[in-house]
């Protein structure tokens, strides 16, 4: 097995956007799959959205890595194996170079913690994390969230940082999908209304944003008035050079 920081980071950018389920570690979301994760954890399969991400990749927050170890490619189907099934606390106390979130190396590829939770440090202040099945796999500037450590897998090498490391956040506007109003149940969309209340925007009538995964007026009014700003097309429309901007604030 050859797993490295670098390749941790590709594997969580390719999950952007998907959902979150409990106890998965990278299979393809089905009913077969749901039934049984609803007889195993059925405090965490309550919602009623789930039949409308069947043929999805899911994860849950320590499968997000997991998934990286038991697949060979971003899109392949993982192969379960237990020495490589970490919980996220789990993780945290079998990490052996780690560290207060404070001092945290600019480093992608880390892995950063909280009691319970765990994400992917992906470089230039950005997480990516399996949230919560409300979030789905999302990103956000590792300020906005409660991280408390960060350690590194004992089980994937660190690579060496180079030139190419700087990039890994423009691969992100490559990696991150056309946004439109009226679109929902898309992780993305959540990760667009936190830049964009990071940034000071608000819906019609100063109305704070709702991080609730739904394209709506107030996004679209939201987003509009930081399209002009930036003095890009204001189409309501977030692709390419929208998410570039956002992600260069």
């Amino acid at each position: 097995m050859n797993k490295t920081t670098r390749g941790l980071v590709e594997y969580a950018l390719a999950q952007l956007g998907k959902p979150y389920w409990y106890g998965t570690y990278g299979q393809i979301g089905t009913e077969e799959l749901y039934e049984a994760k609803k007889k195993q954890y059925p405090n965490y399969y309550k919602a009623t959205d789930f039949s409308q991400q069947f043929g999805q990749r899911v994860h849950d927050c320590s499968g997000l890595i997991d998934g990286y170890l038991m697949s060979d490619t971003p899109v392949s189907i993982p192969v379960y194996k237990k020495e490589y099934d970490y919980s996220a606390n789990g993780l945290q106390k079998a990490c052996i170079e780690k560290g207060d979130i404070s001092t945290i190396p600019d480093d992608p590829g880390v892995c950063v913690f909280y009691n319970g939770h765990v994400g992917v440090y992906i470089g230039d202040g950005f997480v990516i994390e399996a949230r919560g099945h409300k979030y789905g796999v999302e990103m956000h500037k590792i300020s906005v969230r409660p991280w408390k450590t960060w350690g590194y897998h004992p089980l994937i090498t660190k690579q060496a940082s180079t030139q190419d490391d700087a990039q890994t956040v423009k691969m992100i506007k490559i990696d991150m999908p056309v946004l439109k109003k009226g679109m929902k149940n898309i992780g993305s969309i959540i990760t667009l209304q936190r830049l964009l209340i990071s940034l000071g925007y608000k819906g019609k009538n100063n109305q704070i944003l709702e991080l609730d995964g739904s394209f709506g007026g107030n996004t679209d009014y939201a987003l509009r008035n930081f399209q002009q700003n930036k003095g890009l097309v204001v189409d309501g429309s977030v692709g390419k050079a929208t998410w570039s901007a956002l992600l260069s604030e």
